[in-house]
């Protein structure tokens, strides 16, 4: 999971997983130091403490395993929360740190689910709200198979603009409306998951 900061990717984690019928959830944090630490929650919990509307809540890798039906057995899919993206360079070291980790991750992850925020798509009036930033994530994710562009707050009538504006300028990507709070979309995005797995 990628995207700039404050576009809803700890919330589409945390009820993603839930949606995948996980009750309680055990988060691991990579930290962009190298040490790693874990956490179980159930997910109220998770909601409370991993997600909020400050700037940079999530400050490395937060991992959730889970083990996913796949003929008689099942399939392990490791699904991670990354540090949101900023344009230039951030002054806080440890962000920096952070955002670096992200990168590294997106390089080796089979699944890029990129989350953009349709609303500000709307209001920006196109595609100048994704930014450099975003049309760098997609130029790379759109190299492996497994990138889906999610277009989030899709369940407000800015976001649903946003969307069609997205449609309209970005032909040819992979790109799926989604409200991350209120779980539309999931259902394709969990189709999308499946083939890969």
């Amino acid at each position: 999971m990628i995207g700039r900061t404050n576009v809803g990717k700890t919330i589409f984690c945390i009820n993603f997983a839930e949606f995948l019928g996980l009750q309680r959830m055990e988060v691991f944090f990579q930290l962009p130091d190298g040490t790693t630490r874990q956490r179980k929650l159930d997910m109220v919990s998770a909601r409370h403490e991993l997600s909020g509307t400050g700037l940079h809540k999530t400050r490395s890798l937060q991992s959730i395993q889970l083990d996913l039906p796949r003929g008689k057995g099942t399939r392990a899919f490791k699904l991670t929360d990354s540090t949101g993206l900023a344009d230039g360079i951030h002054p806080d070291l440890e962000m920096r740190e952070a955002m670096a980790q992200t990168l590294q991750e997106l390089r080796h992850a089979d699944c890029i689910l990129h989350l953009v925020d349709a609303k500000e798509v709307q209001r920006a009036g196109g595609l100048q709200a994704l930014g450099e930033l975003d049309l760098q994530i997609a130029e790379v994710g759109q190299r492996k198979s497994g990138y889906l562009c999610l277009a989030n707050k899709t369940d407000l009538p800015e976001g649903k603009s946003g969307f069609r504006l997205l449609q309209k300028e970005l032909k040819g990507m992979n790109l799926l409306p989604i409200s991350a709070l209120y779980r539309q979309g999931f259902r394709e995005v969990k189709e999308h998951v499946w083939r890969l797995v």
